[in-house]
């Protein structure tokens, strides 16, 4: 087994360094990782930029990543060593440089693991790379820019928006949800694009925004009513498909706050009483005061919380719909924005700072 690289965040809002990293073995029930392709999310860039939530340094960030499993930790049943997979990482829970997806290998938990192989993608057919790296039937480019559980986990955890499931093939939303739609503010982000993706498939009519470039990615992924985010018009446009019975803002900064309270508590009017979904804490959009019956809260959701052992056993069991879903092409998102090996990841951490939209920002560790 050839050695590890890894890019390193060398202190609280400082450089990356590229150098070498040890192998970790993984413990009970956990997995090692060969990444082909590993993604950069925004909260890489809050941590990077802003030392928002804390991790051990120097620290490794990422996820999720796509590879190839090297080794299993004690108890593991859910894949074998060879498999193809997608997983988020563990690096905002566990802290430790050994769980972030900016390296060669990581570990991550077998309970969020995702079995991807024989997702057939043209030429990657059973191939050896120009690394020696090998391919088989698996784009992980294209794979790691679906394997996030955050957008199903807003949507139909207990105790997020706890909506209806989606199913393969789709099944008509029960009485109390028939008709009921979901704005999802932000809908070219790598999580929006997701969530579009899973509302649609479990039945839902979708609105969403975005910049007038994306409408046609956001029609690709069956968004109903599509608005720009900057026109002024757009609050009164959205209003007028009242009423709208779930919320989540995948922005969750100032602008998206301020004006999705504009849609519910315009000037004048009673407020229409509703709870915001978040992907950030409420700091991250200037604690802005919310209308009287508008409530807000960030994503918290454990795959391990006893509340959510049956959502986690839909899916990410092995079968389960996350699987199902990436390897028949019914999950759907925004398109790799590949940047190189390593050493690049200084560069993806700004341009999501600057603002990415339309395409998730992807690393290759061994290029």
């Amino acid at each position: 087994m050839s050695g590890n690289r890894a890019a390193f965040l060398l202190e609280p809002k400082g450089r990356f360094e590229v150098r070498d990293a040890p192998i970790e073995q993984p413990g009970p029930g956990e997995v090692l990782v060969k990444v082909q392709a590993g993604a950069l999310q925004p909260a890489d860039e809050k941590v990077a930029k802003m030392a928002m939530l804390p991790v051990e340094y120097p620290a490794v960030l990422g996820s999720p990543v796509g590879g190839i499993v090297q080794a299993l930790g004690e108890g593991v049943t859910k894949v074998a060593v060879g498999d193809h997979i997608v997983c988020g990482t563990k690096i905002f829970t566990h802290k430790k440089p050994k769980y972030g997806g900016m390296q060669r290998y990581t570990l991550v938990d077998e309970s969020e693991v995702i079995e991807v192989s024989n997702l057939l993608v043209g030429s990657y057919l059973h191939r050896t790379n120009s690394r020696g790296i090998q391919v088989g039937d698996t784009d992980f480019t294209k794979v790691v820019t679906l394997g996030s559980y955050t957008p199903p986990g807003c949507l139909f955890g207990s105790n997020t928006l706890n909506m209806q499931y989606p199913s393969i093939p789709a099944n008509p939303l029960a009485a109390d949800e028939e008709g009921k739609k979901i704005l999802i503010w932000g809908g070219s982000s790598a999580m929006g694009s997701l969530c579009i993706s899973y509302a649609k498939q479990a039945g839902y009519t979708v609105i969403s925004t975005s910049s007038p470039h994306n409408f046609d990615l956001l029609k690709s992924l069956g968004a109903d009513h599509i608005f720009d985010h900057s026109d002024p018009t757009t609050v009164d446009k959205i209003r007028n498909l009242f009423p709208i019975h779930y919320w989540l803002d995948t922005i969750s900064l100032n602008q998206s706050v301020t004006t999705i309270c504009k849609i519910l508590a315009p000037e004048g009017k009673p407020a229409t009483k509703a709870y915001i979904h978040m992907l950030l804490p409420m700091v991250m959009a200037g604690n802005p005061t919310l209308p009287e019956g508008v409530t807000a809260g960030m994503h918290r959701f454990s795959t391990h919380a006893p509340e959510n052992a049956d959502w986690a056993k839909y899916f990410l069991s092995r079968g389960g719909f996350m699987e199902q879903g990436i390897k028949s092409g019914v999950i759907k998102g925004v398109p790799p924005y590949s940047l190189g090996g390593l050493e690049k990841v200084s560069e993806g951490i700004e341009e999501l700072h600057k603002g990415v939209s339309g395409k998730k920002v992807v690393i290759d560790p061994w290029a």
